[in-house]
């Protein structure tokens, strides 16, 4: 990744964390792992186990997949501003967009920050 001790591995790793907390705060559950790449105007977070013991269960059959996607886009559009906000915070530029996704096969979630190019 990047030699240990730079500023890009730092602020990623702050990200990770803001990221790891936000989650926890809107699904009372922490992610198992939550890896931030910064690269040009993008910040991309993987989070590894992100489901409740609940969607767990759910997570077993068709329907309840569909349920988890539908709960988790709808939470998600409701909340975007904060955690870009959070994101941007931790950058010190603004996030114009995000983009998110979550795979009800491995309970993964990916979310795709777009950095203002003005700078």
């Amino acid at each position: 990744m990047y030699p240990e001790g730079t500023m890009l591995e730092t602020i990623e790793a702050q990200i990770a964390d803001v990221v790891s907390r936000f989650h926890r705060d809107q699904q009372g559950h922490l992610p198992t792992r939550v890896d931030a790449f910064v690269t040009g105007e993008l910040v991309i977070v993987r989070s590894h186990d992100v489901f409740t013991p609940t969607e767990r269960d759910l997570a077993e059959t068709s329907e309840g997949k569909k349920l988890i996607q539908s709960a988790r886009r709808d939470q998600r559009a409701l909340v975007r501003r904060q955690v870009e906000a959070l994101v941007g915070q931790a950058l010190g530029r603004r996030v114009v967009r995000s983009f998110y996704d979550i795979d009800t096969r491995n309970g993964e979630q990916v979310e795709v920050y777009v950095l203002d190019s003005s700078l």
